[in-house]
């Protein structure tokens, strides 16, 4: 009777052995599949296409989500979105700041357009036309005396 348990022993000991192998033809394609997305994934973070790269991390949790990758993945995705809710806080202080410079500006120029309302404007400056000069009266030029004739003979003859 030594048989039937060393059967037994066999039989559970080929079933698990076979569920092993089973296991790991099914997960280790999607181990390899899970693995290149990620590179992937990391080049398009390096390269700063974080839109790519957030799709295929995103894909990578919802189609392997029992592998090592999709862990890292997880980890990506949070990481991604801490970093750009960061740069939304730095732009939307950088904004308000802007904001309030321009709100002083605005209010510098409303004091200054209230100033220019509130004086009266100047006094008209009339500028007397320039007194004429007056005329220089030139001497009456000379004349010029009369040409001498020369006496014209007639000639007889």
């Amino acid at each position: 009777m030594k048989v039937r348990p060393l059967l037994l022993l066999t039989a559970i000991t080929s079933s698990i052995l076979g569920a092993v192998v089973v296991y790991l033809v099914l997960s280790v394609p999607n181990d390899l599949k899970a693995d290149s997305l990620l590179k992937t994934a990391r080049a398009d973070l390096a390269a700063g296409r974080n839109a790519q790269a957030r799709q295929s991390l995103s894909t990578i949790v919802a189609q392997y989500p029992r592998t090592d990758a999709a862990a890292a993945a997880t980890v990506a995705l949070v990481s991604l979105a801490e970093t750009e809710r960061a740069k939304l806080e730095r732009d939307l202080v950088a904004v308000r700041r802007e904001n309030t410079n321009q709100t002083k500006l605005i209010a510098d120029l409303q004091t200054s357009v209230a100033q220019i309302k509130a004086t009266p404007p100047p006094a008209p400056v009339v500028v007397p036309p320039p007194a004429p000069k007056p005329a220089v009266k030139k001497p009456p030029a000379k004349k010029p005396a009369p040409k001498k004739r020369t006496p014209t003979r007639r000639r007889r003859g």
